[in-house]
């Protein structure tokens, strides 16, 4: 059987049978679960088959849709199970994990009546986790058109590798529902609401906060706000399913320093940074994964300072808030950075209602509320104004 690639169809001219897709690029918005009301939208996947060799009499071409996720990882043994392959004293050492496993497999046969093209469209399950390759971990998906023709049963092959994207929140027309927490510790009493999800096309995180403390005991020195990124790596067992230690990454805080006349009433709007570089020695962020070898999660770890006393040093307050952070489909922030760029438009300083979306799959522990989802803005509309009933 000869396969073709898309390096070989650059350099020959003389190829009988070609597979070309409309998009690369399969986008699914919101999270793997059943509650997703955009998992009723089926995705698909098009594209073109053209028979080049008009001599060829094709009887059968198969489309093959094949996801596969795989893991290369080294665990120290103190963290897996114990097993008498192992003595007390490799506790330290460390063993390699390395596996591959389907995702899913997707088929469909088109009918060749002698024409020169055939267009199809590949329905895709709702439940696919997104494209990603990193040091440890991958997720790949690949489409192959198997082609058999005449007496002599010759075959060919061809194949493209597509990329699947999982959005949380479909554009900046999404009504994003927020979180609520609050608590009070000794005399000090707080309140802090976040959005569920963000974009990094939003540039930044907020978090609307309130405090109170006793004024006569002490006061407010300063509050930090960072960003911190948790990868995790997980892999089945015969005990189970065991999961590495995470990968904690705290990307660089922002600090906000209330006013000076500021009661317990007010509302403080602290901001931070997404970090988001294209230089390859910064680190920057990635948006929400979850696959079956890795998830990578995020949180917002606002700290509170206060005033030294004379008496003695207080200890900082540690409050950290789940939140996903997430991009938009690329046709919606190629659109939105295009229109950001043009010299007439404004950026307004006012809040504006971005999209949110609380992320997670089945198996990850975070809110799954979703979102109202909103109709895309018109170019045509002359009015800003949401109305919702």
């Amino acid at each position: 059987m000869k396969r073709f690639t898309q390096s070989e169809q650059h350099t020959s001219k003389h190829l009988p049978v070609d597979l070309t897709l409309s998009d690369e690029s399969v986008y699914f918005i919101g999270p793997a679960t059943r509650d997703n009301p955009m998992s009723q939208v089926r995705t698909k996947l098009c594209g073109t088959v053209f028979f080049h060799d008009r001599k060829i009499k094709w009887n059968r071409v198969t489309l093959q849709f094949i996801g596969k996720a795989g893991i290369n990882i080294e665990a120290p043994r103190s963290v897996l199970p114990r097993d008498n392959m192992y003595e007390a004293d490799d506790i330290d050492a460390t063993t390699r994990i390395q596996t591959v496993v389907p995702i899913c497999e997707v088929e469909k046969e088109l009918i060749f009546s002698g024409e020169e093209s055939i267009d199809f469209g590949l329905h895709l399950p709702s439940h696919l986790p997104p494209s990603n390759k990193n040091k440890h971990a991958f997720v790949e998906y690949t489409l192959v058109a198997n082609f058999s023709a005449g007496t002599f049963f010759k075959k060919y092959r061809a194949h493209k590798v597509v990329s699947v994207h999982r959005h949380y929140l479909p554009g900046p027309s999404a009504m994003i529902p927020t979180m609520e927490h609050s608590g009070v510790r000794e005399w000090f009493e707080w309140s802090a609401e976040l959005p569920k999800a963000t974009a990094v096309e939003s540039g930044e995180v907020v978090v609307a906060f309130r405090c109170s403390v006793e004024k006569e005991r002490v006061e407010i020195d300063r509050i930090e706000l960072a960003i911190q990124e948790i990868e995790t790596y997980r892999f089945s067992t015969k005990q189970g399913v065991q999961t590495l230690p995470p990968i904690v990454t705290r990307f660089p805080s922002a600090t906000y320093h209330l006013p000076s006349f500021s009661n317990s009433s007010e509302t403080h709007f602290i901001r931070t940074p997404i970090p988001v570089s294209k230089k390859p020695n910064t680190k920057s962020i990635h948006t929400h994964q979850f696959d079956p070898f890795l998830e990578i999660s995020h949180k917002c770890q606002l700290v509170v300072h206060f005033e030294k006393t004379l008496d003695a040093t207080i200890k900082p307050v540690v409050l950290e808030f789940p939140i996903i952070i997430t991009d938009y489909p690329s046709v919606v922030s190629a659109s939105l950075m295009s229109s950001l760029s043009e010299p007439d438009s404004v950026i307004s300083t006012e809040p504006s209602p971005t999209p949110m979306i609380t992320g997670g799959d089945d198996a990850v522990r975070v809110d799954l509320d979703l979102p109202e989802y909103t109709p895309r803005y018109e170019p045509s509309s002359s009015s800003s104004e949401i109305i919702t009933n």
